[in-house]
């Protein structure tokens, strides 16, 4: 959630549509909140909703919001001078028109009696926080940062609210609030736009066994005042005409960095455009591997890791990784017609970042010297886990024979994108289908074609040194979407377009791959995985908005 595509933030150079009193594009009276009325740029998404948030028939700030993870990217707003009052008597809020078409463009306080229910698929509502006892609501457009009354109410809204750990929300960021209100108050003589956001990875509030809000792993803010004393201080001045901050949502390690906006810019690059992401659709494309850029919905697990595949600098797919078991989850990835060549001469590679934040975001080979791969085998599987295991092949969720470009195959050629599987099944029924796969959507897919394969597992591992290391699958699936293709096909083909799906069980005998529609291998995965009764695979199940 936060930054996406160019970074969450780009302050100045910012032009996207909002809706919100819920508006395709941005009226006058909204725009007024933004510096020179643009907003960030870079973070178009089918899940985000732009509110030019209203309160009492007036247009007080700017909010983009995130319908699916149920918090706000950013609000974007003016600040007004204050001695930094809160105003205490103002009931939480609600967007009533995220939900519903709806007669009035105005937030509205949360109805007492309990219809919550109407419109919490698209927003958070007061229940989301009832026990979350770890986090408080903390306002990005923050009351103190504003003076009328009807402003400082207008920020009590769920909309413009995110789970903030207290130690955070009540010393440290209220601390750097006050700070910037005051430097604002006494050196900023024209308007002062400040853009407050999040980014996130993955960790969520859950209820009634959902994932309900996202929880920030970073909470950010830059603000931009053109008109200020040149007489000021130089330990403020600097801090002119703009400046930025950031810290870590946590109990330890929170202190508040100020920075230049370029360099929140890059900060927020490298937090967001890293091999392991938070999300995603966060990552400069790495969207582009999903359907409609949305990832498979209802996993329960929180401990995955979401890597982007980078390969030469460049994304080439995503996976869903448990660093627990050492193995994907699935791969998703784009389909490029090829004659079905193996890449046989490039080396097996790991993922660095796994292993540490500040390493590598491409996927690198692993190093010579085998000593050298205990430093990262706590987070992936490592060679070295494969080496005695006779019964069993590398088999890769994104195989090489899907890929055209000689890189593309390559980077398929990552553990981090390999499960163990017995090598019957990955020899016989399993290379089958995916031949089949291939010469299906190299003869009758005309445009795109999105492909994710996973696993299921059981509790069956690969062992070294008396320790489980790499979870054997019990079942392998995947499944196909492309909405544009050969109308003409034969219909034994025909009715399997423009999604469909396949299992297999992952053993010597009664391993034959299973075609189904999509929605009998939903069926068939929510027995057999963690999952939530929302699963879904591909967005809308393969139903293009256009």
């Amino acid at each position: 959630m936060a930054a996406w595509a160019q970074t969450a933030f780009l302050l100045f150079s910012i032009m996207l549509a909002v809706i919100g009193k819920v508006e395709k594009e941005l009226s006058p009276e909204c725009k007024e909140f933004l510096y020179m009325g643009t907003p960030p740029r870079g973070l178009e998404h089918h899940s985000v909703q732009f509110i030019c948030q209203y309160y009492n028939k007036k247009p007080r700030y700017v909010t983009l919001y995130n319908t699916v993870d149920h918090i706000p990217i950013y609000s974007a707003y003016i600040f007004k001078r204050s001695e930094g009052e809160k105003c205490m008597d103002v009931p939480w809020m609600y967007e009533p028109q995220l939900s519903t078409s709806s007669e009035t463009d105005e937030m509205q306080p949360f109805p007492r009696s309990y219809v919550h229910m109407n419109f919490e698929d698209a927003q958070a509502v007061l229940d989301d926080y009832t026990n979350a006892i770890l986090y408080e609501r903390g306002t990005l457009n923050p009351d103190e940062h504003q003076n009328e009354p009807d402003d400082k109410a207008a920020t009590y809204t769920l909309t413009n609210v995110v789970p903030v750990v207290p130690e955070v929300n009540n010393l440290i960021w209220d601390k750097q609030e006050h700070m910037i209100r005051k430097r604002l108050n006494n050196y900023c003589r024209g308007t002062a736009h400040i853009v407050t956001g999040v980014t996130t990875s993955g960790k969520m509030i859950r209820r009634e066994n959902m994932n309900r809000i996202a929880v920030p792993t970073y909470l950010w803010s830059a603000y931009c005042c053109v008109d200020y004393d040149h007489n000021t201080p130089f330990m403020n001045r600097y801090k002119f005409p703009s400046f930025a901050y950031y810290g870590l949502n946590e109990d330890e390690n929170n202190d508040m960095v100020e920075v230049s906006v370029q360099k929140l810019e890059e900060f927020l690059k490298k937090t967001e455009f890293a091999g392991v992401v938070g999300d995603f659709n966060h990552a400069e494309r790495c969207k582009d591997s999903l359907f409609m850029g949305t990832p498979p919905r209802g996993y329960l697990s929180n401990s995955f890791k979401k890597i982007c595949q980078r390969y030469e600098d460049k994304p080439r797919y995503v996976t869903l990784y448990d660093s627990h078991k050492h193995v994907p989850i699935y791969s998703a990835y784009t389909f490029k017609k090829s004659d079905g060549e193996k890449k046989v001469d490039f080396p097996w590679m790991f993922e660095p970042q796994l292993a540490s934040e500040k390493s590598s975001s491409n996927m690198e080979p692993f190093p010579q010297s085998a000593n050298m791969h205990m430093n990262f085998e706590d987070s992936q599987a490592v060679l070295e886990d494969y080496a005695d295991v006779v019964q069993y092949e590398r088999g890769q969720l994104n195989p090489d024979e899907h890929q055209a470009d000689p890189l593309d195959k390559a980077s398929t050629y990552t553990l981090t994108n390999v499960v163990p599987q017995i090598r019957e099944f990955n020899m016989g029924p399993w290379a089958e289908h995916r031949d089949i796969v291939r010469k299906r959507l190299n003869n009758y897919c005309r445009g795109k074609a999105f492909v994710i394969t996973g696993v299921t597992t059981s509790g069956h591992t690969i062992r070294r040194n008396n320790q489980d290391r790499v979870a054997v699958p019990e079942y392998m699936w995947s499944a196909y979407c492309c909405t544009e293709f050969d109308q003409n096909a034969p219909y034994f083909v025909r009715y399997k377009f423009p999604v469909f799906g396949a299992y297999g069980l992952n053993d010597r005998v009664n391993n034959q791959m299973v075609e189904v529609p999509l929605k009998n291998l939903e069926k068939f995965l929510k027995g057999r995985m963690d999952v939530d009764k929302n699963f879904q695979i591909f967005y809308k199940d393969c139903v293009s908005d256009k």
